[in-house]
């Protein structure tokens, strides 16, 4: 949608409210924040910068720089914000966003900047609709469900759906809105929320759409435990060519289909603590089609789809140190989290054998920025500890370590078949070794809370690739494993 179409219907949205406000709204709320971010990463490729080979050894021509992947710009992400009541059980929310890099003055997301306005919110919620403990939401909404192990964030891992930013930096996106209808069911102590979003429309003439449905159910046992189970399911329709391929005309009718099941306990019965655990199964229908790192060339292995089984699980501990003496006046507290995501080498698949990847539906988690920037959330375990206080009382430091490794090694380590560990057509490819050590990662970040709206934040992270990448460092490959980095300053005004 352009610009001055969105500009003019959010004037006639503003001045429809002013016309009615006397016979027709209660209340209405302007609100919003201006984000910018000053952001310098390096080597999210793991790859150093190296010279092309020479032409001939020795003669010393054709001997540039072939591989540089620093970023070093600022970014903005400004969001308006308007709720309206009009009347006890019904109100509306409408919020604009605008996401670019400083100096794009483009209109078109594939130039990395746009001063477009988008649309981030738009719907109509109303209560006791129709039954008195039924609550419907209606439209773009954002759908959060427990810690967003399944359901959060509808940019699949770091890619954000229309974004204006560039594809390296997409993690770094405030969009997290489906077009969805949401039924909630409040029978105090159990909610039920009933979902089904629309998450790509595709070709309105082809079957080719992706859906999100399911239920989510929350029960409040007691004042210390908290349950939670959910079914959610996502269909990708089969009208579509394989990502990084012609045509695969075999599979074209043929829905890749991930269908959830999992369940959560929260529990803080132990003093100054806070358990968690979820885990989930997965079945339905694997597609290679839809999978980019599937590129065998095998005809079994596009003829053919097969059944899904997988499973994942997350277990997160947090202790807070305020009891604990002389140190208990900084607020500190500690996390330790595990996250086991089963995996499969799609490159390996023939036939219909059952495929046993995980796959990330919408989470919306990070367990390391780089990591996540760099990396999809699947067919590994992660380890992490993080630690959080505040040496004085507008600041608060963060510190974050991970560890990283394999749950399905690679099997195939030649430059002719890379791995697109992100699993988005565009992303960095890696050659891997049958070694399951991904690496790890550290990451530090400071916030001071200058006012009470606004905020600064100076976030700074390093990821050392394990053995699982493998080094090429021979000027003839832009593969390596070349440690990543990134600092990140921010600014956060809240209106």
């Amino acid at each position: 949608m352009s610009k001055r179409l969105i500009l003019i219907l959010a004037l006639a949205f503003v001045v429809g409210i002013a016309c009615a406000a006397y016979a027709e709204v209660q209340n209405v709320k302007v609100s919003g924040d201006i984000t910018a971010y000053g952001v310098a990463r390096d080597n999210l490729d793991l790859a150093k910068e190296r010279p092309t080979a020479p032409a001939e050894p020795g003669d010393g021509t054709n001997n540039q720089i072939i591989k540089s992947d620093k970023i070093a710009n600022a970014i903005s992400i400004v969001r308006v914000r308007v709720d309206a009541d009009l009347t006890d059980n019904v109100s509306t929310t409408v919020r604009l966003i605008n996401e670019r890099v400083w100096g794009s003055e483009y209109t078109t997301i594939d130039t990395n900047g746009s001063t477009e306005i988008d649309l981030d919110l738009a719907y109509a919620t109303m209560k006791e609709f129709l039954y008195s403990p039924l609550t419907l939401t209606l439209g773009r909404q954002e759908l959060h469900f427990g810690n967003d192990f399944i359901v959060g964030d509808p940019d699949t891992n770091g890619v954000a759906l229309g974004s204006a930013l560039p594809l390296n930096e997409q993690d770094l996106s405030a969009r997290k809105a489906f077009d969805a209808v949401r039924a909630t069911l409040n029978y105090d102590p159990l909610v039920m929320d009933l979902v089904w979003a629309k998450v790509s429309e595709g070709t309105n003439t082809l079957n080719d759409d992706t859906t999100l449905l399911g239920v989510n159910a929350n029960y409040a046992l007691d004042k210390q435990t908290n349950l939670e189970g959910y079914f959610f399911g996502k269909i990708k329709d089969g009208a579509a060519t394989k990502a990084n391929t012609a045509s695969i005309t075999d599979n074209v009718n043929k829905a890749d289909k991930v269908f959830t099941l999992g369940g959560k306990v929260r529990n803080t019965t132990l003093k100054n603590t806070t358990l968690s655990l979820e885990s989930a199964y997965q079945f339905g229908t694997y597609n290679p089609a839809f999978d980019i790192n599937s590129n065998l060339n095998l005809a079994p292995l596009y003829s053919n789809t097969a059944p899904r089984s997988a499973w994942a699980l997350e277990a997160m501990a947090t202790y807070d140190l305020k009891d604990i003496a002389r140190i208990g006046k900084y607020s500190p507290s500690l996390t330790g989290m595990y996250i086991y995501l089963s995996g499969e080498d799609p490159q390996q698949k023939h036939g219909s054998d059952t495929y046993h990847g995980w796959d990330g539906m919408y989470e919306n988690q990070t367990a390391g920025h780089l990591a996540n920037a760099i990396m999809g959330f699947t067919n590994s375990q992660i380890v992490g500890l993080n630690g959080k206080m505040k040496p004085m009382e507008d600041l608060t430091l963060n510190v974050e370590y991970y560890y990283y490794w394999l749950v399905k090694g690679y099997t195939n380590n030649t430059v002719t078949n890379l791995v697109n560990l992100k699993g988005i057509a565009g992303a960095p490819t890696y050659v891997m070794s049958n070694n399951k050590h991904l690496g790890q990662e550290i990451d530090a970040k400071l916030t001071y809370d200058y006012t009470e709206d606004v905020q600064f934040g100076l976030l700074a992270g390093v990821f050392l690739p394990g053995a699982a990448f493998v080094d090429r460092e021979d000027r003839t490959t832009s593969t390596g494993k070349s440690p990543a980095s990134e600092v990140i300053g921010s600014m956060k005004v809240t209106f």
